[in-house]
Order: structure tokens, then sequence, then C-alpha cells
């Protein structure tokens, strides 16, 4: 029964000694973390129930009380000093471990910060070298970028210039080609226009019996003026006046209309034009106009002029005319 007294008692003590510890264990426990409402509302039912406890053990310690009031005494000194000495190693126990725990706290925080720097600082360090990763990255490729494009100008100008040359070429040889054909055309068109001014310019002579030669001025004479050629003369034959226009040139081409005389006979004016032409010996166009055949004899004089022309019928005349006023205008051998 003692025994289980002295047990009873220790045990008492002992959680009468662990509850400070408990508080300051709580206490310390608060330290470390910020004071909140419903914090301290449970810390303060934490005590009522300690109260609560502490009431009950007072109440079963006041019934032992009477059966260790003897025993107490002896050691109440002693368990005072004691207490007073465990009061005192745990204060300070406590007090060092709060340092402790703020030092340890303050160690961490440091940590913690010198740890943010750090990982601030090796952030920055990371991104810098990423950042010159990314921008050596970039020049690289928009050196690349500039080597395509300006391979691609080069390619651009050299097609450019070879397509140059070829329209240079081309042109050139167009030019060339229409170069030839325009100096084609133009001296075709000059032989044209001098042709034209041959034709036009060629000088007629027209003679033959009066009557005949003005009924031929009205028709075949005004033919040939609306065809283009205007230098057309009507005369009668006047041997001097012919023998000075042979010795002038004042004519191309000779027209003699033909008429058989009433008696047969042969136009002695017509043998004495073409005597003159053959005396004169020179390149004259001599057409015979008419619808009647010449007698032989007169016909194998007129052979013997060997620019004659005989025309029968008005279109062979005209025809006759046209194709001699090229070919045989003085001014036009002159200006060659």
């Amino acid at each position: 029964m003692k025994g289980r007294c002295w047990l009873f008692i220790y045990i008492c003590l002992y959680i009468l000694l662990s509850l400070p510890s408990l508080a300051y264990a709580e206490d310390a426990k608060q330290v470390e973390k910020a004071p909140t409402l419903e914090g301290l509302n449970s810390r303060i039912e934490d005590l009522e129930g300690h109260r609560e406890l502490l009431k009950d053990l007072g109440e079963e310690v006041k019934n032992y009380r009477d059966h260790i009031q003897a025993e107490m005494t002896r050691f109440q000194e002693t368990m005072q000093s004691e207490r007073d000495s465990f009061f005192t190693m745990f204060q300070f126990l406590v007090g060092a471990q709060t340092v402790l725990l703020a030092i340890g706290g303050y160690i961490v925080f440091y940590y913690i910060g010198q740890t943010k720097m750090d990982l601030r600082k090796q952030m920055e360090l990371e991104l810098d070298q990423t950042k010159k990763e990314l921008n050596k990255e970039f020049q690289q490729q928009l050196r690349a970028e500039k080597q395509m494009i300006d391979l691609a100008i080069q390619d651009y100008h050299n097609q450019l210039q070879q397509v140059r040359l070829q329209m240079e070429k081309q042109y050139k040889d167009t030019l060339e080609q229409v170069a030839r054909e325009t100096e084609q055309d133009y001296v075709a068109l000059k032989k044209n226009i001098e042709n034209e001014k041959t034709f036009t310019s060629s000088r007629i002579w027209v003679m033959g019996p009066e009557a005949e030669i003005k009924k031929m001025e009205t028709e075949e004479v005004d033919l040939i003026r609306r065809r283009g050629i205007q230098h057309v003369q009507v005369k009668l034959f006047d041997r001097d006046q012919l023998q000075q226009a042979l010795e002038n040139n004042e004519f191309d081409i000779l027209i003699y209309r033909y008429i058989m005389s009433a008696d047969g006979s042969s136009d002695q004016d017509l043998i004495t034009i073409a005597k003159m032409l053959m005396e004169k010996n020179d390149e004259i166009p001599f057409i015979v106009y008419g619808e009647e055949k010449i007698k032989k004899e007169t016909l194998n004089t007129l052979n013997k002029y060997r620019y004659l022309s005989i025309s029968n019928f008005r279109l062979t005349l005209i025809g006759n005319i046209f194709a001699l006023a090229y070919a045989f205008n003085k001014q036009n051998r002159n200006r060659s």
C-alpha cells in the first residue's frame, strides 16, 4: 500500500512537473507561429482542461493527504529545492532552446534569403545566357537569311542581266531587221517615187494630120494626161521645128497618128520623121498609132529604126506609153 502511494505520488509529481514543460513547449511553438484568435481560444480551452484535470488530481491528493502528510513533511524541503533546481534547469533549457530556435530561425531565414538571392542571380545568369544564346542563334539565322536573300538578289540580278542582254540582242536584231526592211522599203519607195517622177515627167509629142491630132487631143491625149503624164504636146509636122527639138532633146516619146491617104500613097511625113530619128541615132521611142495597115514600102523604111512601136488600138497605145515612159526618160538617164 505504501509502495502504491509512492508510485501515485511520483506519477502526480511527474504530471505536475510536465505541465509547465508542456506550457513552455506550447509557448515555444507559439513563438514559431504567429498567434491567431483561433489559436488563443484553443489555448484557453486547453488551459481550462488542464485546470479541471488539476482540480480532479487535487481532490484525489486531498484524499491521500492525510496518509502522506507525515512523509511529505520530511521531503518537502528536499523536494522544494529539487523542484527549484529543476525549474531553474528547465527555464535555462527553455531559454537556451528559445535562443537556439531564434538562431536557427535566423540562420534558416538568412539561408533562405541567400538562397533566393543566389537563385535570383542564377536565374539572371541563366536568363542572360539564354538571351545571349537566343541572340546568337537569331544573328546566325539572320545572317543565313541575309545570305539567302543576297544570293536570291544576285541570282535575280544575273537573270535580269541575261534578260537585258537577250532583250538588247533581240532589240538590236529587230532594229537591224527593221532598219534593213526600212532601208529596203525606203529604196523601193524612192525607186517608186523616182519611177513616178520619171513617169509623170515624161515628155511626149503627138504629130500627124491636123484633123486626126485634134481628135486625139480630146480622146487619147486626154486619157494620157488623166493617167499622170502632163507634158503632152500636140503639134503639126514641121521639119525645122522637129529638127530643133531633136537637137535640144525636147521630148522623150514621139507619137505619130497614121492615116492612109485617100489615093493610097505612102505618108511622106511619116517616112521623113523616121529618117530624121535614124539620123539622130538616139534612143527615142517612135510609136506609130493607127488602125489601118501600113503599106509595105513604108513599113520597110520604119523597121530600120530600132525603137519603133506600132499600136493599132487605143489600149495598146496607152500600155506602150506607160512602159516606154519608165524606160526612155532622158531626164532620168541624165540624173543617173
